[in-house]
């Protein structure tokens, strides 16, 4: 009834998933960098949580492992070239806010600067981690959450090879960024 499939097949029927950016300070060159994540989750009720996972092989993953605080912001469709430049290229070689042209602004509750360009920034206490595979996974809980309603774009999406329903906007190898076509047809 059910056939056995490999992770990346699978991919076919479990996606959509949510695009965030993820901001993490970088003690080590004074400012912070931004990586984009697709497995994330609200985790809690009460207190208000949200967990996220980091890979292994990123600058990223060592801030993380450091990190007291976050920020997860959510980018709208005009970001989708920003949002993969931040996942497919490392901070240790790039300032992805130069290379992208976001703009950091103060957070409301936490040192970890939001990004003005996205629809929302959700401040983050990070609560805990723990080493999954090759990812590390934390949870945070959730300080505020800071939405622009002025800012009506559509949320990025990470899409599998199924197209079918979306407007691909970005990509990268394997990597479509998307949002849901309203005229119920893929573009590309």
């Amino acid at each position: 009834m059910f056939e056995a499939l490999p992770r990346q097949r699978f991919r076919d029927w479990f996606q959509p998933s949510r695009v965030l950016l993820c901001v993490l300070n970088d003690p080590a060159t004074d400012r912070a960098n931004i990586i984009t994540l697709c497995f994330s989750m609200h985790a809690s009720y009460k207190p208000t949580m949200m967990a996220f996972a980091i890979w292994r092989h990123s600058l990223s993953h060592s801030l993380a492992q450091k990190a007291t605080e976050c920020v997860l912001a959510v980018p709208g469709e005009k970001l989708a070239e920003a949002a993969m430049t931040c996942g497919t290229q490392s901070g240790a070689d790039l300032d992805k806010w130069v290379a992208t042209g976001l703009t950091p602004v103060a957070s409301q509750r936490v040192a970890v600067p939001s990004i003005r360009e996205c629809i929302a920034n959700v401040e983050l206490r990070i609560a805990s981690r723990c080493e999954a595979g090759d990812h590390l996974l934390l949870v945070g809980e959730v300080l505020q959450y800071g939405v622009d309603k002025s800012n009506l774009e559509q949320p990025l999406l990470s899409v599998g090879p199924r197209e079918e329903g979306y407007k691909v906007l970005a990509r990268s190898g394997i990597h479509r960024l998307a949002v849901v076509d309203a005229r119920g047809g893929a573009q590309q």
